[in-house]
């Protein structure tokens, strides 16, 4: 087992710029392996930085909801799928700290810096039937990032109760590699490197202590392992944390599709010799971008600094947060669309990485944790005084 000192937020951010030029290098293998290539996970691990928000106790720097941002955003400006994947892994982390004690043995005691997956994405023919100590376990759960170099995997059910008179209980199950298959079902156009693949479950028993409560996670930021630390960085609700990580790589990969457009544009001439940069309509485009990317960066980092506030999170500022963070992918779409769009012919071609930073950030907004219909409706109902359907209100 690998010793590894912690880490501060400085020397994080010192190990992941010396990681930039290699990622980025890598970028195009990334899109032809349709997941992170091997040694570029080996590296998050040597280094310490999955390991950011992972309990001390356990051998990790216990660092802040910013450490997380601030290391994604980073990586995804040199390769948005790199910069998605890496902040899932540190997501996951800090997830796995509010399972309980049992579970955190089971993975961390064996592996300190066990890979974990989580999907969201399970087929409403899944069945999860609560049996004695346990669930029984069957189906199949889509667009799980990272999940081919993971030793763990997240998944998100409702399980049913032997009793018919129980409603199905909304919980989160840990399963290990060796219980699921991986299928090959990420053939995209966009966000190739992330490997989102399906993950098959046949017949397999998933203990109670490695499960965990959604209402009450949701809602009160709380788990089996929550109290055994004093650090409030395990006592948030999951939904006001888990877009941070998505929303730190959509912003990272924005604002390094800026730097590519706007030095592009220097030193670029059109077919008749003229200096691109020297055109009045390009000079107020890139004025356009900057400042929805600074707007959005900026709402973001709001967000942020309230997220870590020492004051409690309720529901109404928890539905806030996940407005802003909806409405920071909604901008950051909208920059690079326009970057593509007054870019010419020459960004299609594969050669240039401008595209496939456009198709990354594209389908990265369309995640369903960035959608502003549903984010909207919620916040929406709150600012004017109307109740929250059921759903919403346990589970948002």
């Amino acid at each position: 087992m690998q010793s590894i000192q912690p880490l501060t937020q400085e020397k994080a951010m010192e190990l992941i710029w010396e990681m930039l030029p290699t990622i980025q290098s890598r970028a195009t293998l990334t899109e032809e392996l349709r997941c992170q290539p091997k040694d570029t996970i080996q590296a998050f691990k040597d280094a310490g930085l999955i390991r950011a928000l992972m309990p001390k106790r356990w051998g990790g720097s216990e660092l802040g909801i910013e450490t997380m941002y601030r290391t994604t955003a980073e990586l995804a400006k040199a390769d948005p799928s790199a910069g998605w994947c890496f902040g899932l892994l540190v997501l996951h982390s800090w997830m796995l700290a509010y399972y309980s004690e049992e579970a955190q043995q089971e993975v961390w005691g064996e592996n300190p810096d066990a890979c974990i997956a989580s999907s969201f994405g399970g087929s409403p023919a899944n069945r999860v039937t609560r049996v004695e100590e346990g669930y029984l376990v069957e189906g199949e759960w889509g667009f799980s990032s990272g999940i081919d170099h993971s030793d763990w995997a997240m998944i998100y059910a409702h399980a049913v109760s032997e009793d018919a008179n129980e409603a199905p209980k909304a919980m989160m199950m840990l399963i290990p590699k060796r219980d699921f298959t991986i299928l090959p079902t990420w053939k995209t156009i966009a966000q190739r490197g992330t490997g989102s693949n399906n993950l098959r479950v046949e017949q397999v028993f998933i203990p109670e202590h490695r499960t965990i409560d959604m209402v009450a996670w949701c809602q009160k930021g709380e788990g089996p392992g929550s109290s055994m630390s004093t650090n409030p960085l395990y006592t948030y609700p999951l939904y006001a944390v888990i877009p941070v990580s998505l929303a730190s790589a959509l912003l990272g990969a924005s604002l390094g599709a800026y730097e590519l457009w706007r030095d592009g544009i220097k030193g670029k001439s059109t077919v008749r010799n003229a200096r691109v940069a020297d055109f009045t309509h390009q000079q107020i485009r890139v004025a356009e971008v900057s400042a929805t990317l600074e707007a959005a960066q900026a709402l973001f980092e709001k967000s942020l600094a309230r997220l870590t506030a020492a004051e409690p999170i309720d529901t109404y500022e928890r539905l806030r947060l996940r407005r802003n963070y909806g409405f920071t992918a909604r901008l950051c779409n909208q920059a690079v669309k326009t970057m593509m769009e007054s870019s010419g012919a020459g960004s299609m071609f594969e050669a240039n990485p401008l595209q496939r930073y456009w198709r990354d950030v594209q389908a990265s907004a369309m995640h369903i944790t960035f959608n502003m219909d549903h984010l909207g409706e919620m916040f929406g109902k709150l600012e004017l005084g109307l109740p929250l359907n059921q759903k919403d209100s346990l589970l948002s």
